[in-house]
């Protein structure tokens, strides 16, 4: 019989022969490697720090505005912080999806919309927080006499028009914000913006070096034992040519003022001014590896961690500078007892109308 060695040829040539030293095929099928945008535990921690922001910052709201909580300037400062991270807070949800997803599942003007909210808010708290200490080293300097209500006010308003006009200006006209699939966040391109990442960079660290000085100063202010009283002074009264004591025998008025001093109330002073330079120093990591990653250096997982550490202190500003304070404390439990007396009075009002109703 004459067979043909056609197939056998055409089987043998068909199929490659791996080269010893050719590089391994993956399959189609292999696993991606996990990135921190795919990780399940990224969506969990994008929500707790919303829920947790969300909830803090609307109770410092209803408590401050219900009752005098704080002095009036420091009361405008912490209600200004309030409200700008409820609002990183209300936009971070938003960024559960595009991160489960790996990228932005919104309209355009969504990434727009949210990537000014956030910019502008995290930096007028900053800004905020700044004005607060500002108004604290105040106080030590003018025996207890802060920053007025006035100039809190002037400042305040300005830092909110300012700050979201100057971001709504470049996202208009110059720097257009994009999903990162790392941070999960709408960003903009820094490396392309040479002046608006100076200009944002200085504000931030005007802002962060404001607030450690001031709170250095009054923590040394706090913690330096207070002076032992002086001795006291006999005054005696010598009568003038006509028998009349002179005008500077006794005058209490010509006597100083005491200054004031914080030593009476306890740790908790000393609790919120360490605390607070903890704050400050929460943002130094994201900053190092900002600008690594900018540099050349591929940090994905340690970029999305120290950004949502930093982004921590939207919720960490209620307990610093609002529950550590009694009379905020004190609100805080009216509020609830008004509250859960409203429901109870609602839920036995609506059980007495069905009774009545049932007995008829």
């Amino acid at each position: 019989m004459n067979f043909s060695n056609e197939s056998f040829v055409t089987n043998a040539t068909s199929a490659p022969v791996p080269s010893p030293t050719s590089a391994p095929v993956p399959s189609p099928t292999s696993a991606p490697v996990p990135s921190p945008t795919s990780s399940p535990a990224v969506p969990a921690v994008i929500a707790a720090v919303a829920a947790l922001t969300i909830a803090g910052n609307l109770v410092v709201i209803v408590a401050t505005a219900k009752r005098q909580t704080f002095p009036a300037a420091s009361r405008l400062f912490v209600f200004s912080m309030a409200w700008s991270d409820l609002f990183v807070g209300l936009t971070s949800p938003f960024m559960v999806a595009p991160a489960t997803a790996g990228e932005w599942v919104y309209s355009d003007t969504a990434v727009q919309t949210f990537g000014v909210i956030g910019m502008s808010s995290t930096t007028i708290t900053y800004s905020s927080l700044a004005g607060l200490n500002l108004d604290r080293y105040h106080a030590v300097l003018n025996n207890g006499e802060g920053v007025s209500h006035k100039n809190a006010r002037i400042f305040l308003i300005s830092t909110w028009a300012g700050i979201y006009a100057f971001y709504i200006f470049c996202e208009a006209y110059a720097v257009p914000f994009d999903f990162d699939r790392i941070m999960a966040l709408p960003t903009c391109d820094l490396k392309a913006h040479i002046w608006f990442t100076t200009v944002t960079m200085v504000i931030m660290s005007v802002a962060l070096v404001v607030t450690t000085y001031c709170v250095v100063r009054v923590l040394k202010a706090v913690c330096t034992p207070p002076q032992p009283p002086a001795a006291p002074v006999i005054h005696i009264n010598m009568n003038g040519p006509a028998g009349v004591p002179p005008q500077n025998a006794n005058n209490p008025e010509q006597q100083p003022p005491a200054a004031p001093h914080y030593h009476g109330e306890g740790s908790c002073v000393k609790a919120v001014l360490i605390l607070t330079l903890a704050q400050t120093a929460l943002p130094l990591p994201f900053f190092c590896t900002l600008v690594a990653h900018h540099v050349g250096y591929e940090l994905p997982t340690a970029l999305f961690w120290t950004m949502w550490v930093a982004l921590s202190n939207n919720f960490l500003d209620v307990v610093v500078h609002s529950a550590f304070h009694k009379s905020f404390r004190k609100s805080v439990v009216e509020i609830a007892r008004s509250t859960v007396s409203g429901l109870y009075n609602v839920c036995y009002s609506r059980n007495g109308v069905n009774v009545d109703q049932q007995g008829t």
